[in-house]
C-alpha cells in the first residue's frame, strides 16, 4: 500500500505540491483505516449477544444453523471449552474439530427458552430440545458476557423441567 502512494503521487500534474501530496496520504491513510473498523464491527453485531442467557442460548443456537465455529466457539465458557479440549486429545481431534461435530446434533426447530434465573454469576434457562421438550441449560458470566457452562450438580435434572417445578 505504502509503495503505491509515490507512483500515484509521480502521475499527477506538475503544479502539486509536497502539501498536497501529504494530505492525499492522509486521506488515504484514514480512508482505509475506515475500512477496516466497518468489517469489525458488523462482525460483532453478525456474532449476536452474550449480554443475557437468554441472548447467549439464542446466539449459540444461530451460530449451529449457520456452521458458524467462531459464533459458537465464542459463547462456551472456559470450562466447556477445556472440557472439550481435553475430550479433543483424548480422541486425536482438534477444539474445532469437537465443536465443528455439534453442527451435526439436532437442535430444535426455534431457540425459544424460558424461565431463565440469574443466581450472582450463575444462570440457568429451559430450551426446546429437538424433541420438542424442555430441558435446563447452565450459563455462567465471564467478564461481561453470559456463556454456556458446564451442567451444575444443583440444577435440575429432570427431562421436562417444567412439569417438576409447576410450570407452562
Amino acid at each position: 500500500m505504502l509503495a503505491a502512494i509515490p507512483i500515484a503521487g509521480c502521475q499527477k500534474a506538475a503544479n502539486n505540491d509536497t502539501a498536497n501530496a501529504a494530505q492525499n496520504k492522509a486521506n488515504a491513510a484514514n480512508s482505509n483505516a475506515v475500512k477496516h473498523e466497518e468489517p469489525a464491527k458488523a462482525d460483532t453485531a453478525a456474532a449476536g449477544s452474550l449480554a443475557t442467557p437468554t441472548d447467549a442460548y439464542k446466539t449459540a443456537y444461530a451460530a449451529r444453523e449457520k456452521k458458524d465455529y467462531e459464533g459458537l466457539k465464542r459463547t462456551l465458557s472456559k470450562d466447556v471449552i477445556g472440557f472439550l479440549t481435553d475430550i479433543g486429545e483424548s480422541e486425536h481431534k482438534t477444539l474445532e474439530e469437537e465443536i465443528k461435530q455439534m453442527f451435526d446434533r439436532p437442535q430444535a426447530k426455534t431457540a425459544d427458552v424460558r424461565n431463565e434465573k440469574i443466581t450472582g454469576n450463575t444462570a440457568v434457562l429451559e430450551y426446546l430440545d429437538e424433541n420438542g421438550g424442555w430441558k435446563w441449560m447452565d450459563f455462567v458470566k465471564e467478564g461481561d458476557d453470559w456463556k454456556l457452562t458446564l451442567p451444575n450438580e444443583k440444577t435440575p435434572d429432570s427431562e421436562e423441567p417444567s412439569k417438576k417445578k409447576g410450570g407452562k
